[in-house]
């Protein structure tokens, strides 16, 4: 098994792997499942709130408004990356290796970078905005709004990067469950209302405000007072040490928002909100990876070369638990793509079927593409992380511009799909010559096979009953995966236990 080499570049030079600095615990291996339980229950609760959000908005906006809806925030998302450079994902990761009081040191310095950036992002997205759409226009400040929302969101990511950090996922899921519950009701009441779009944006932006500044006054009451350094040398080490995170997140910000631009554009709003329906059924999906996945990864920058195997059993698994939840649901979802879109749609979106039913085979790749980059970047290989975005970046570009003049909204499908594939086929080499048993291929093709238990029920899907379907299909799944042996009985009871009281920070 090979561990990570000493000759980093100079971006990735951080404080050394080792055991955890005096005064600073361990990060257990059985707080990584529990904080997973705790974001995959904070997730399930704000994309179940989400999804109704949208399906309401697609309903009350219409095709053509929609678009300009997610126009609007597909355009900002793009500057997204550039509100922390890469800062927040490098606290997430040095953060356990510190002493406590060399904490707020760091988290000060973090946040004196977010602040100048989101100031001058907003300008930047202002400026795009007037360029693009004219200044003063209802599409210009429908751009500025949903600027400002996206990069008070920003905020968020520092902060729950801190709670993941220092062990304390349940603040980041409280807090923002808060702020995501205000958000549902603002569309309730904006929609009752009839208050328009930009009434429902400019509400949408207090709430951020008040609940970004709510949890900062936690952070400072609660766990530790962050102290805004003027030390140049370790604001540029903090710049340097994220930026590599910072550039992958750019390239991967382009390839998740620039199909959408590329269509909105080039072939009409009416495509872009027929194929972002589609594709707001399936991305906030990938939350429920990310949950997993964002756990891990303090647990792996902390514990890598002190405890090797554990990390190596932890991440083994992560991959069984992503593939067990993301493969029946790609498979049903294929199956029922025409069925979905017409519940929840009005007839004018009924080309979303198409792409909804290539664009969830994203999930099963992406869980576990996302899983390896994250720890190979929670172990300073953070520089192949960033050559593999890149290359996608490159890919999914090219590819849109040839097949979405000809192809449209399916065109686009097709190239995230491909995108992701490529990105995944080589961290998943990456990861079997780092971290060898990591990779469980066996385990996976036996939840494969259990997947394959409950296709002739779905074939029979016109002759049954839809909620008699779904759990009996939900069952047999299960019961595959235990005949199979890729669960146990042991698994549950860990699941169980992992949710035993926390001690204080």
């Amino acid at each position: 098994m090979e561990h990570t080499k000493s000759n980093q570049h100079p971006a990735e030079q951080t404080t050394p792997l080792s055991s955890p600095e005096p005064g600073r615990p361990r990060i257990e291996s059985s707080s990584v499942l529990r904080n997973s339980i705790l974001l995959f229950g904070f997730h399930v609760l704000t994309k179940s709130l989400a999804f109704v959000s949208f399906i309401l908005l697609a309903k009350y906006l219409g095709t053509q408004m929609f678009g300009v809806y997610n126009y609007g925030f597909a355009l900002t998302a793009l500057f997204i990356p550039l509100c922390d450079l890469g800062m927040d994902t490098y606290l997430m990761r040095e953060v356990p290796r510190l002493s406590k009081e060399e904490i707020p040191r760091q988290l000060g310095a973090v946040l004196s970078w977010k602040g100048l950036l989101t100031f001058v992002v907003f300008l930047a997205i202002s400026l795009t905005g007037g360029i693009l759409d004219v200044f003063g226009t209802e599409r210009f400040f429908i751009v500025v709004l949903a600027g400002l929302i996206t990069l008070l969101r920003t905020y968020w990511t520092t902060f729950a990067s801190f709670f993941r950090a220092i062990d304390r996922v349940g603040y980041e899921t409280g807090m923002l469950s808060l702020a995501r519950i205000a958000e549902f009701i603002v569309i309730l009441a904006s929609i009752s209302l009839d208050a328009g779009l930009l009434s429902l944006l400019s509400v949408w932006a207090v709430v951020n405000i008040v609940f970004v500044s709510g949890t900062h006054i936690l952070v400072r009451t609660r766990f530790t007072r962050p102290i805004m350094v003027g030390d140049f040398a370790h604001m540029i080490s903090i710049f340097r040490g994220g930026l590599p995170f910072a550039l992958a997140t750019i390239f991967s910000a382009i390839y998740f928002n620039f199909d959408t631009v590329l269509i909105s554009k080039y072939v009409g709003d009416e495509a872009a909100g027929i194929y972002r329906a589609a594709y707001n059924l399936v991305f906030p999906l990938t939350m429920f990876g990310l949950a997993i996945s964002g756990a891990v990864f303090p647990f792996a920058s902390q514990n890598y070369r002190t405890q090797p195997g554990e990390v190596e059993e932890v991440i083994r698994r992560s991959v069984i638990q992503l593939a067990m939840i993301s493969l029946p649901i790609a498979v049903a979802t294929t199956m029922f793509s025409g069925e979905i879109v017409q519940l929840l749609f009005a007839p004018e979106y009924a080309e979303s079927a198409t792409c909804l039913a290539i664009l969830v085979w994203f999930l099963p790749i992406v869980f576990l593409a996302n899983l390896y980059g994250n720890t190979l970047g929670a172990i300073d290989q953070q520089s192949f992380v960033l050559k593999v975005t890149i290359l996608s970046a490159v890919f999914n570009v090219g590819a849109n511009f040839v097949l979405v003049p000809m192809y449209a909204q399916t065109g686009a499908s097709i190239v995230i799909v491909l995108t992701a594939l490529l990105g995944f086929v080589f961290l998943f080499f990456k990861m079997r010559g780092t971290l060898r048993a990591a990779v469980p291929i066996r385990a996976l093709i036996r939840i494969s096979l259990a997947g394959l238990f409950i296709l002739p029920l779905l074939l029979l899907r016109s002759e049954i009953h839809v909620v008699l379907l779904l759990i009996t299909s939900v069952a047999l799944y299960f019961g595959a995966l235990l005949l199979l042996r890729a669960l146990s009985l042991g698994d549950l009871k860990n699941i169980l236990l992992s949710l035993k009281p926390r001690s204080r920070f």
